[in-house]
């Protein structure tokens, strides 16, 4: 066939919907340069120009025989094809981008509670061990640690000395060391 008669638009679009490849080869000439330009000026990176582009040949083909198109217009029917799929590709990015941050959200969150029943469960064994400490040196842990009494204030209080203090706490921390190791 004779690749002037492509030239006439009307006989193109005949010979496409018929499944001529030598018309679709001619289309795909004359619009594909071209085509890629105006997708790249849109979506400002060639690759997804590339890739929109290749989209609408395809579209344009698998759609042959429905092919449709006012006279002269074929131009315009084939940058809207590729307009509307490209639309379409950043809708489904932005649909998939959302779901990827629900899913690392509720992922956070999972994380959080995670997190928080662990440290509430290692809060209560902390607790337990500090409850299994002898009751002088619970009572200096507790008013060392809890209530932030300087070691002098303790002393005062429980009239015990400084030294005194000093080893309840040693004994008490060597002991819920010892105890909390097994669980951390």
């Amino acid at each position: 066939m004779d690749q002037k008669s492509f030239n006439n638009e009307s006989f193109l679009i005949e010979q496409l919907k018929k499944g001529c490849k030598d018309a679709y080869g001619h289309l795909f000439k004359l619009y594909h340069r071209e085509l890629c330009n105006y997708m790249t000026a849109i979506s400002g990176d060639p690759k997804i120009a590339e890739d929109i582009a290749q989209q609408t040949f395809i579209k344009i083909w698998d759609n042959r025989q429905k092919l449709f198109v006012s006279k002269n217009k074929l131009k315009r029917y084939l940058f809207k094809v590729a307009y509307n799929l490209f639309i379409d590709s950043q809708r489904k990015k932005k649909k998939e981008f959302q779901l990827l941050e629900n899913l690392k959200q509720q992922a956070y969150l999972d994380m959080a509670d995670a997190d928080t029943s662990l440290f509430e469960e290692r809060l209560k064994k902390v607790e337990k061990e500090i409850d299994n400490l002898p009751e002088q040196c619970k009572k200096v842990f507790i008013m060392s640690k809890r209530e932030g009494l300087k070691y002098r204030e303790i002393s005062e209080q429980l009239h015990i000395s400084i030294k005194t203090v000093e080893v309840h706490m040693a004994k008490a921390m060597k002991r819920l060391r010892a105890q909390l190791t097994i669980f951390f």
